[in-house]
């Protein structure tokens, strides 16, 4: 009689077991305010899908370094009925603190966070192209760079030279990518205000470091002018730019019209910019490539120039 109660108390057990294996509890509905795909759509011939995490209210975009992508282009899905308060639209991928509030149809609330992951290369190896050529002039560009980019994505990379005596760092501009070979080059423009010295070189590109084993020098050259069209009134302004060189100790500018001289004072100049004036007793005149321009440089060369200038009644 005991043998058979425990058999009877088991299969009670094992029941109960079974029923409640059985059981199964509904997760809660999605509120009718969320995304549901988010996609980057700016890419040619693919799409890239964003992970989008309705527990932690974000989108998770990896980017790998090669697409050269540099802007995200996003398309959004939404539930039924909801809409985006923000304005979708293009972004840069290295902006940060992007994020989205849907408005559901049935009153809910939810904002989302996009974080953009890029995939980078593993490491950055960069070299001179020619170590014997390592000088360059304020705005012009530098020496040629070699290295094992992986992609020739410019938006990046940003190269930084340091002063090595003042310690002074500038950002370059107008930064290149190319392929070259096997590797990449990258060149870059030094700023017009740029100090003259030796550099520290460095590269930051797609989240790797490198620096040059050799520093830049950077050094002036002649100043030279860019002669282009002038028109003025007496007594008028016009501007001369620097031609891929800057103005250094700029002390005199003078035209010769007709067999005679004048003085053209300089009102103002700055590395690549220089802003003159005609004189109120100028000759009125169209001197189309017959003015005669000399322009003194201390410690350089004088800079001489024929040039188009119409000089116009006050």
């Amino acid at each position: 009689m005991k043998l058979k109660f425990i058999h009877f108390l088991t299969f009670i057990v094992l029941a109960a077991a079974f029923v409640s294996c059985k059981k199964t509890e509904e997760l809660p509905a999605l509120p009718k305010s969320s995304i549901i795909t988010y996609k980057v759509v700016n890419l040619p011939d693919t799409v890239i899908y964003g992970a989008v995490d309705q527990l932690d209210k974000s989108i998770t975009v990896y980017i790998p370094y090669f697409y050269n992508l540099t802007v995200i282009d996003p398309e959004i899905s939404v539930s039924d009925g909801a809409s985006i308060t923000e304005k979708v639209g293009p972004f840069l991928i290295s902006t940060t603190n992007i994020k989205y509030t849907v408005k559901g149809a049935d009153g809910t609330s939810t904002t989302y966070t996009v974080k953009v992951v890029q995939q980078n290369p593993p490491s950055l190896t960069i070299n001179w192209a020619d170590d014997q050529y390592t000088e360059t002039s304020p705005a012009m560009y530098l020496p040629i760079i070699l290295g094992d980019f992986h992609s020739s994505n410019s938006g990046g990379v940003k190269t930084t030279i340091t002063h090595t005596k003042t310690g002074k760092a500038i950002t370059l501009l107008n930064p290149v990518i190319q392929p070259s070979g096997n590797l990449y080059s990258l060149n870059a423009q030094i700023p017009a205000d740029a100090d003259t010295g030796s550099y520290n070189v460095k590269v930051d590109f797609l989240g790797n470091t490198a620096t040059l084993k050799k520093p830049l020098h950077i050094k002036y050259i002649q100043p030279a002018v860019v002669m282009t069209y002038q028109e003025a009134k007496q007594g008028e302004n016009i501007t001369f730019l620097a031609d891929q060189s800057v103005f250094i100790n700029l002390k005199s500018v003078k035209v010769t019209v007709n067999n005679n001289t004048y003085d053209l004072p300089v009102v103002s100049y700055t590395p690549q910019t220089m802003i003159l004036k005609i004189p109120d007793n100028f000759p009125v005149g169209d001197y189309f490539y017959t003015a005669a321009f000399s322009f003194e440089f201390q410690g350089w060369d004088t800079v001489n120039r024929i040039g188009m200038l119409n000089v116009h009644p006050k």
